[in-house]
């Protein structure tokens, strides 16, 4: 998700633009509203949904100021149809009401007006327009600061009032605000020093810096809030999120922190700071560039309320890291020493600062209503637009006129431009055509206007893949993708600015990963898979720090009490390890923490869900580990030191010998937690819904290491409370005489594997099956070797699914280099086995015979990796049967094995295959490919064969197959059988012809 975040005085409105799915790259709108309306604001907006609307008029192009002065419109710019009108719904009753843009600027200024003269009535405003120069300013004034604008005595009682106010409330952790004048009491001798500083100081920095064409206006703070923030284990960096303020200028004052860690240990403090956004073109090279500060308790910093930034927490060495990192090479990876040292300090202190709204109001006649300046109109107006329907786009319009230097404009009308372009309503092509064109338009000029916004490029690249995607559609142009290196632009450009944000703690990794994806794939569609793997080796970055949990700490060399555990064999295959004796993985008091903490994220959410992963079935509920530490920083400090005393060092212990017995050694990286969820199956409720059990699939994981603990207990071992059915089904011991389904020793147990272990979750029948998953990957080792690809596992993984999704030739060059970079994967090799297969059948050339010939050759190197894969022996002999075939066809049978070796081996690979999916079946996990079309494949090969006994005992099993798949009354079904009664008229004929001749 590419989150949009804007607030202003009485509203704070999330807008979303959400990817339809990360493999199209196409989007939709999503607006979500939280609102904290004052009855000012709604009575204002109110007037302004029934009288005002536009129906008619052009989307705008940038001009020069002067087209828009002061938020006076020009009536050429715009036509109104004065005749339109809107049904307003009064009970049986409805009046028809007359639009006009007027009428919507009026409630706009109304509004402007009300903040201005009733917002923060206990701050005294300007007295005396006066300006003063500023201590520190940055070029292009994107901001102003003065150092000492409040006394340290000053700063310990405001935030003092506000920790005792947090208190009293009996919530004093987490992000927290508060609106100043709830601080306010009798004898506040701050108050007289903040107000000195507003007239003084804050006012005259403002004019000076920011204000210089309002000469008969005076300056009035709207808002007053201090936010809180840091602290705790898993505390946010930031106090607030990345966001543009309402009003003209926006006046953020640094209140200190409330120390929690050994003060001795001055390295370690932590203070204040502000990312700003407009600074991230420096940060490129310089990350901390983008941030004003450190700042000192008291400190001052300014700015127009249009720059995007955010408060947060910094360690007071700030620079001297990012020097000494950049001095080892040590920052050009997302996991760099700036960014721990950054999440770290967050947790070790509470920290506070004071944000104030300014705004102008008329001096002259205070009672009367004046325009509000151009940029809060255009502000309101957006924010307002922002959740209206179908007419979004006119008041995006006409915001964009009354400010054309507001980029968000543009971009806002970009987002419903391309919304309307994906729409999944039946819209003639040549009217979506229009649309994303005008996204395209839109978004290239606010790229224009904010080169530093990340959400801009990448928006724009999407919107360049959406035109491609409807090119194709229509047959338009020449070249499928004829804006390809237009999306790589973008897409790169908005990377490296997210990556940014990321590197200073400002973002999680969700908005950077989704865009590095996109990017990828682009790659690939350009046939650059060198610049592909390169980006997807960053994607697999920004898993090893998705998660807040700690990572492994290399450094620590103390002995760690590790649970006894043993290998699960197949044959002489490694393919399990579980868990036993009296120290588990987790222990009663862990167990009933973590539950609890779930149970209680399931009634919120009540039944919606939880997860951010797709594949849900009836029974199962998921919710995120992260998510769940996120709001409990017990639960949170209690798994951290899971991890580093049991899990990390379990996994180190059970796979250290495995690079020596032919499999992939461990990283040398530490390990971390690429994601973890918490499952809940509940067998009564998916057999209510008419499954058998509630399960999950064959699938295979995402990172490098799999660790399944099991939560609660089976009905063996607690009659009363335990689940019946549930546990693993692992793949590899369908070849042997072993249970295929497995379940850790006991509560608080584990199963461990690698990720690229097929597994399924096993249908858990009735009661309730707890499980904890934890998926973990590394971090980029600081001194890589040539042959040690950190990540090579789940490029092979990123890359396989991306080539598939591609035209046939760059496909089968994206398998071969995904089977490349992780050769012990069977997926791997079955995938570029498909492939192989599924050319032009009518193409004789030589090319395609040795296309089927390395599709035969890569789908028994598939069986040979994974013996208990069903899928690839069923293709195996597919592809036998396709190969002997064409080899026929195109006069190549001299080309081909002996027939016996061919039909035994044809034979053998069918039989094992049905033989593994009923296994499949029995456990509840079948792979679900067409045992029928096995023996039709078996039947026509016996009978090229002239064996046609044998082909007539293959066709006979083919109904049978079909019963059982519940398939007879379905047209495919209809078809193989009229293919069989075929096949065996054939095979009755000549085995008569045959008997004739024998008797002659």
């Amino acid at each position: 998700y590419r989150f949009v975040t804007t607030s202003c005085t009485h509203e704070h409105i999330n807008g979303a633009l959400c990817a339809d799915t990360m493999r199209r790259n196409s989007s939709k709108l999503i607006t979500n509203i939280r609102c904290k309306r004052t009855l000012t604001m709604v009575l204002s907006f109110a007037l302004a949904l029934f009288f005002g609307n536009l129906l008619c008029c052009y989307a705008f192009a940038p001009t020069s100021r002067a087209g828009a002065v002061e938020g006076t419109i020009k009536p050429t710019l715009l036509r109104v149809a004065t005749e339109g009108t809107i049904d307003v719904q009064k009970g049986t009753d409805t009046e028809k009401k007359e639009l006009s843009y007027a009428s919507i600027l009026k409630a706009i200024d109304e509004s402007h007006h009300n903040d201005a003269t009733q917002g923060c009535t206990y701050l005294p405003d300007e007295t005396q327009i006066q300006a003063i120069d500023a201590v520190d300013a940055k070029p292009a004034e994107l901001y102003q600061s003065h150092p000492t604008l409040l006394k340290e005595e000053t700063v310990h009682a405001i935030r003092s009032a506000a920790r005792n106010f947090f208190e009293q409330r009996g919530d004093n952790w987490g992000l927290q605000d508060v609106v100043l004048d709830e601080l306010l009491s009798e004898g506040s001798e701050w108050k007289k020093e903040l107000d000195d500083a507003l007239t003084k100081v804050v006012y005259p920095l403002s004019r000076s810096g920011f204000i210089k064409d309002h000469p008969n206006s005076s300056l009035t703070v709207t808002s007053a809030t201090i936010f809180v923030g840091g602290g705790y284990p898993g505390a946010a960096v930031t106090t607030t999120a990345l966001e543009r303020d309402s009003g003209m200028i926006t006046a953020h004052i640094d209140l200190g922190t409330d120390e929690i860690y050994d003060e001795a240990n001055q390295q370690n403090k932590a203070m204040g700071g502000l990312f700003m956004e407009s600074l991230v073109n420096d940060a490129l090279v310089d990350t901390a560039s983008a941030v004003v500060g450190p700042l000192t308790p008291g400190q001052l910093v300014v700015h127009r309320s249009m720059e995007r930034t955010a408060a947060m927490i910094l360690p007071s060495n700030l620079h001297e890291i990012e020097a000494e990192s950049k001095e080892h090479s040590k920052q050009s990876g997302l996991d760099n020493p700036t960014r721990t040292k950054i999440l770290k300090t967050a947790e070790t202190a509470r920290h506070y600062c004071l944000r104030l709204t300014l705004t102008v109001k008329n001096n002259e006649n205070q009672e009367e209503i004046a325009e509000a300046p151009a940029e809060e109109r255009s502000y309101m107006l957006r924010s307002f637009a922002r959740f209206r329907g179908d007419d979004r786009v006119r008041y995006l319009t006409l915001a964009g006129i009354i400010d054309v230097d507001d980029y968000e404009n543009h971009l806002w009308l970009g987002f419903d431009y391309s919304a309307r372009a994906n729409t999944e309503d039946e819209v003639d092509i040549s009217q979506r055509m229009s649309d994303i064109n005008k996204a395209i338009f839109h978004l290239q000029k606010a790229a224009e206007l904010c080169p530093t916004d990340a959400r801009v490029p990448f928006q724009l690249g999407n919107a360049f893949v959406a035109r491609n995607s409807m090119m194709d559609q229509a047959g338009e142009g020449t070249e499928q993708y004829a804006d390809l290196s237009k999306v790589a632009d973008a897409l790169q450009r908005s990377s490296q600015l997210e990556t940014v944000a990321v590197k200073l703690g400002i973002h999680d990794i969700n908005d950077l990963a989704i865009c590095l994806n996109g990017l990828a794939t682009n790659f690939c569609k350009m046939g650059e898979f060198d610049s592909a793997v390169d980006v997807i080796s960053r994607w697999g970055e920004c898993g090893s720090i998705r998660s807040s949990l700690e990572p492994e700490d290399l450094a620590s060399h103390e002995p760690k009490s590790i649970p006894k555990f043993e290998w699960i064999k197949a044959g002489e295959r490694d393919v399990a390890i579980t868990t036993y004796g009296d120290t588990a993985v987790f222990d009663e008091d862990d167990i009933a923490l973590i539950r609890a903490a779930a149970d209680k994220r399931f009634a919120q959410a009540s039944g919606a869900q939880t997860s951010r992963y797709t594949m849900q079935y009836e029974g199962n509920r998921e919710v995120h580990l992260d998510d769940l530490c996120k709001n409990d920083p017990a639960l949170k400090e209690r798994m951290d030191n899971i991890l580093q005393e049991k899990i990390y060092p379990l996994v180190r212990e059970a796979f250290k010998d495995q690079g020596d017995n032919g499999g992939h050694p461990p990283p040398l990286g530490a390990l971390s937690v690429y994601d973890s969820i918490f499952v809940r199956y509940n067998g009564d409720v998916a057999r209510k819904a008419g499954r058998i059990g509630a399960s999950q699939p064959l699938h295979q994981d995402g990172g490098m290491y799999s660790v399944n603990i099991a939560l609660n207990a089976h009905k063996d071992d607690d009659p009363v409370n335990g689940f019946t059915g549930g546990g693993t089904f692992v793949e590899a011991l369908s070849v042997g005489d072993d249970e295929t389904v497995r379940r850790p020793a006991s509560t608080g147990h584990a199963l461990l594997h690698r990720t690229t272990q097929r597994h399924a979750g096993a249908p858990t029948t009735s009661g309730i099956r707890d499980i904890l998953v934890i998926f973990l990957t590394a971090r980029r080792p600081e001194t890589p070797i040539n042959n040690e690809y950190t990540y090579g596992i789940e490029t092979a993984m990123r890359l396989q699914t991306m080539a598939k999704e591609l035209p046939r030739e760059q496909c089968l060059r994206g398998l071969e280099l995904a089977r490349s970079y992780d050769p012990l994967n069977s997926e791997m090799s079955y995938w570029l086995g498909v492939h192989l297969l599924q050319g032009d059948p009518n193409d004789p050339s030589d090319e395609r015979w040795e296309e089927i010939c390395r599709g035969v050759e890569t789908l028994e190197a598939a069986a040979e990796l994974n013996p208990a894969d069903a899928r690839a022996y069923y293709h195996l002999g597919m592809a036998i049967s396709t190969r002997h075939k064409y080899a026929m066809r195109t006069k190549r049978a001299h080309l081909l094995p002996p027939a016996a070796d061919a039909a035994s081996r044809m034979i053998e690979t069918f039989e094992e295959a049905i033989r593994l999916e009923k296994i499949c079946e029995e456990a509840g996990c079948k792979n679900g490919f067409n045992v029928a079309a096995s023996y039709l494949t078996l039947g026509e090969f016996m009978a090229r064969l002239r064996n046609f006994d044998k082909a007539m005992e293959y066709l006979s099993l083919v109904e049978g197959a079909l019963a059982s798949a519940g398939g007879l009354d379905t047209p495919w079904a209809g078809g193989f059988l009229e293919e069989m009664n075929r096949m065996k008229s054939y095979c009755e004929t000549e085995t008569a012809k045959l008997s004739e001749n024998a008797v002659v």
